[in-house]
């Protein structure tokens, strides 16, 4: 097992850097004293990357940016050498435009074996911390089972229709296997490949991510920061339920974890919840935000009806084992709200019940799912295209 990393051992590289939990692990590095090299898509974009460039002035830490594409081999060759760290959280989501449910797949396992290369090539890295998601952990199961580090979602195959069927053929068609088969598969890759080459490799799995927007940039569709949006401006989506954490804690467990003498190859950490205040329905976040912005209108169940308790998963070790002091729910809750009003990306609606519903519509429209999801199956699009339907 290598040791772990301090900020006097080397420089280290965030990819995916600016975006919402890069952002984050890059502020939380900074804080700590390393000198970061950030991975973007485009360093010259300001609008995505000005925010990176403005930590410089918080300090003590220095970072620097680099326009990598995760998709190209060697992306990484020239920025990895001489670090000590990396810290991949670049991802093909699927929410932009052009992406498919195979691209999603590739740009998590084929985008991730090409940054090991780059890795391996540079020789000096002793740690790898890996976003996976809570995607690669929940497997079918009874409503209300508890998911630890130990669950995979290829457990309880048998209980899987065959649309979502661990193929490649599903691959092709069904975003939601193919991002939980990428991650899965990803991070048994990353391990391997460190216990070849000498570094430790740890994966972190966040499942409901939000927490303060550090750009504007960071209100991204199908982002749940961005679902926040959606309820304090009054509009309401179909009923779910809600396993929170917050982005700082993601990013604070990811350091913690380089800096840890107690894990070893392989670790996993769930970044969920820290209690069941955190384990809630669509109705109960409504609460909270009706409790910290009187008389808004604010958005909740499009329509009512039971609610499927699932997933269910307490945060545990990252706080037995790395010593995180996780924030509240409420404390994450708020400062989501709050940033996306002081970057002026939400408008809220006076009137406690003046938010839209069924049976009431305002016609208000969703900044989290403002269009057709673009990772949708290609055959489905296709027809939808020919029928005038997008």
């Amino acid at each position: 097992m290598t040791k772990p990393i301090s900020p006097d051992q080397g420089p280290v590289a965030v990819t995916g850097a600016a975006g919402f939990i890069g952002s984050h692990i890059v502020l939380n590095l900074i804080r700590r004293g390393y000198t970061v090299r950030a991975c973007v898509r485009d360093a010259a974009n300001l609008t995505n990357t000005a925010h990176l460039s403005a930590m410089n002035g918080i300090g003590p830490g220095r970072v620097t940016l680099h326009t990598c594409d995760m998709t190209q081999s060697g992306a990484y060759d020239a920025v990895f050498k001489g670090c000590v760290g990396v810290f991949h959280a670049a991802a093909e989501m699927g929410n932009l435009e052009g992406s498919t449910p195979m691209k999603v797949y590739e740009g998590g396992l084929i985008a991730t074996q090409m940054l090991i290369d780059s890795l391996h090539k540079a020789g000096s890295i002793q740690r790898l911390v890996y976003t996976s998601s809570f995607a690669a952990v929940a497997h079918p199961a009874d409503e209300g089972h508890l998911y630890t580090e130990a669950s995979t979602a290829d457990m309880n195959p048998e209980r899987r229709k065959p649309t979502s069927a661990w193929t490649m053929e599903v691959v092709a068609h069904n975003r939601e296997v193919a991002y939980a088969m990428t991650k899965l598969e990803s991070e048994r890759y990353v391990y391997a490949e460190a216990d070849k080459g000498g570094f430790t490799a740890l994966g972190i799995c966040p499942c409901h991510v939000i927490g303060p927007l550090l750009s504007a940039s960071h209100q991204r569709p199908w982002s749940w920061q961005t679902r926040i949006g959606d309820m304090l401006e009054g509009y309401s989506h179909p009923r779910m339920f809600w396993n929170i954490v917050d982005v700082r804690d993601v990013a604070e467990t990811q350091v913690l974890a380089a800096e840890s003498s107690a894990n070893r190859n392989g670790e996993r950490y769930n970044l969920v919840a820290t209690d069941d205040s955190g384990l809630i329905p669509q109705g109960d976040l409504q609460a909270i935000l009706q409790r910290m912005y009187r008389g808004v209108g604010i958005g909740g169940d499009y329509r009512d009806g039971r609610m499927y308790r699932s997933p269910i998963a307490r945060l545990e070790k990252p706080i037995t084992q790395l010593g995180l002091k996780p924030h509240t729910v409420e404390q994450a809750v708020r400062d989501n709200a709050d940033s996306l009003l002081a970057w002026g990306l939400v408008k809220t609606r006076s009137g406690v019940e003046n938010w839209q519903r069924e049976g009431n519509d305002l016609g208000v429209k969703s900044k989290w799912s403002p269009h057709l999801y673009p990772a949708i199956d290609p055959e489905v699009r296709a027809r939808m295209v020919a029928e005038g339907r997008t």
